[in-house]
Order: structure tokens, then sequence, then C-alpha cells
């Protein structure tokens, strides 16, 4: 998978931009605020159809009501044309366009695979579980259209289960009937979810020892913990939630809130039964994060066709050793999209960003 070409108009700082992709490496140099990030951040866009900085309010240019993401797509040796039209009225509206034919949101995720790297990554595991369960969902959704309608589907029928929670904490004894049909789709959609769930940390967990050995010099077993129902099959994992549910009806009544299910779900790194995280020096969490991105990038994969890596101001953060085994392994396997403050001496397409022009230098 590759990235041919990208016209962006009115998203962030860029009025209309037009920029043809020749290499496999890309290199986008300038200082900060030039728009390096807002570059990277068009084509995360143009998989997952949101950013990843939270702030999906500012994608468009100041003043502007509408913005468009174009871009032609290599996928399986064939080009194909992503098109999306946004729209900023009460709350942001998108079209979605493949080879011109009008399609679906859940149908057009994904249909561009990327994985992104950038410095806030690092501080995955001392953030709250909602991130680390945001960054299974991005993963996740790419692989499957399934997991992305099941996702969707989950959050409404929660929604929808916690209002009846609230409604009977509040005294509307009638509403308690209804608890078991809405337990019964919360089972069906969540088994499948957690289920998904741990077959990716299942394959995180195949490899990351050897590849975190790799990258740091530190030979440390690794291992990627689920915290979620128990279960290995999605039979094992339906009844593990039945009964959980079962066991928690009163306290999910006095509490007014589901309190079982993927939405609570959490995993973690460990070594030897020890959490990493806080025991870890800045170099080593950058390196238990590279190793999870370098496995994120293989399981994305779908033979031949491999996702696009999206590093943001990464390498100036690594050091020599890990910054020299990324690029190796990058090299010739991946489309890789590089935003940094200083010109890397690499063979790439070179791409100087300025606040009012683009220029391209020769390839190296």
């Amino acid at each position: 998978m590759k990235v041919k070409n990208i016209q962006i108009k009115n998203f962030r700082n860029y009025p209309d931009l037009d920029l043809k992709i020749s290499s496999d490496t890309v290199v986008l140099t300038g200082p900060n605020a030039v728009g390096k990030t807002n570059l990277l951040e068009s084509i995360y866009f143009a998989s997952l159809f949101k950013s990843f900085r939270d702030d999906n309010e500012f994608i468009f240019l100041k003043d502007s009501a509408s913005a468009e993401i174009r871009m032609l797509v290599e996928r399986e040796g064939e080009s194909h044309q992503l098109d999306i039209f946004l729209s900023r009225r009460e709350k942001i509206y998108a079209n979605f366009l493949i080879d011109g034919v009008k399609t679906k949101r859940r149908e057009a995720q994904g249909f561009l695979r990327v994985v992104i790297f950038d410095p806030s990554d690092v501080d995955m595991f001392s953030k709250s579980p909602e991130t680390r369960r945001k960054y299974l969902n991005m993963v996740l959704s790419q692989k499957s259209p399934e997991y992305l309608e099941d996702i969707a589907q989950y959050k409404k029928v929660l929604y929808q289960k916690n209002r009846l929670l609230a409604d009977i904490r509040a005294g509307n004894t009638g509403a308690v009937n209804s608890l078991h049909e809405w337990n019964q789709q919360l089972v069906a959609l969540g088994s499948r979810l957690i289920f998904a769930r741990r077959q990716f940390i299942n394959f995180l967990n195949q490899s990351i020892s050897d590849i975190y050995t790799t990258i740091s010099g530190f030979h440390r077993p690794v291992e990627v913990t689920y915290d979620s129902l128990a279960g290995e099959t999605l039979e094992e994992i339906t009844q593990a939630f039945s009964v959980k549910l079962e066991a928690l009806k009163s306290r999910e009544t006095l509490a007014g809130s589901c309190l079982v299910g993927p939405h609570r779900d959490d995993f973690s790194l460990k070594s030897e039964g020890l959490f990493l995280s806080p025991f870890s020096s800045r170099g080593e969490l950058r390196s238990q994060v590279l190793a999870l991105k370098i496995l994120e990038l293989d399981y994305l994969s779908r033979g031949e066709d491999k996702p696009i890596l999206l590093l943001d101001d990464v390498l100036s953060e690594l050091d020599d050793t890990r910054r020299t085994f990324l690029l190796k392994y990058l090299q010739n396997r991946f489309q890789t999209f590089i935003t940094t403050t200083h010109p890397l001496e690499m063979p790439a397409q070179h791409i100087t960003l300025s606040p009012a022009t683009v220029e391209e230098k020769p390839q190296e």
C-alpha cells in the first residue's frame, strides 16, 4: 500500500496543496508550526476519518466551513482514488468516495491503513486505560470492518443500558423488565470485541520480547497482559460475560452504570510479573512503544499489501542505535512519512515545508 498523490483544501493551515509522492520514504523538513504534522494528519484522517490529536473541530482552515482530502492510493498493485469531503455545521459532516463512487463511512474506513508513532505515544502506559482502549479500537478497526461496526453498536447499546440503570436507580421499577434484553445485546457485541482484542494481544506476545531485545539491547522477557473477562474462545468469553453481569446486577443498579465489558478493558506491559512502565527510563519506554508499533505494522499487513507508517518528529527522540534499527527495519518494507526539523541524510523524497511554500529537493 502506497500513497501516490495528496491533495488537500482548507485542511488545517493548507488552503490548497497538491503533492506528488514518488518514493517509499518521504522526509518532511521545516521549522515548527509550518504544517509538517498537519500533512501527516491528512493521511491519518484519510484512513480513520478523525484526528490523532483529538481536536477534530480545528481541522478546517480558519474561517472555512468545508475541507477536502483526496488521496491516490496504490493497493495490491492497483491505483484507487479516495476522496473525503468535509463540511462544518452544528457538527462535522463527511462524504466519502472510492473511485468516484459514494461510499458509506464503515466501508471506506481502513481502505487506507496507517500506523502512527508520535512523541505522545511514549506515555501510552502512563495515561488512563481509555487511551489504551482507543489504541486497540484504532488498530482493530483497520483490521476488520466487522469490528468497527461492533464497536459502534456496542457504544449505542451501552448508552441505552446506562440510561435504563439510571431510571431504575431513580425508582422506575418498570424498567427492570427491559434490562435482560439490553444485557443480551451487550454480551453478544462485547464478547466479539473482547475476542478480537485477545487475538491481537496473543499476536503481540508471539514476538514482542524478541523485538524489544533487538531494539533496546536488554535481554528481558516482555509480555502484554490483557485485563478483561476470562476466556480464550468466543464461547468462553460469552459465558464469562453473562455470568459476570448476573453477579453484578445489584451493584450496577446502585451505581446506575454498567460495570463490566470491553469499555472497562485495559492492557499493559509486564516483565516477570512486574509492570514495566513505572520502572522504565525514557529510552526504555521508547523501545517498548517502538516494539509495539513494529508489531502493529506486521498485524495490519495483508500479504504484500503493507500499511503506511507515519513518524511524527520521532527520530529526533531516538538514540543512534534505535534510529538505525528502525530505519533498517523499514527499508523496502513500508512506505514511511517522516517529519523532522533538521534535514536527514538518507535516500528519500525530501520535501521542505515553509510558511508559504512547499519545496522538493532532489532524491539522494
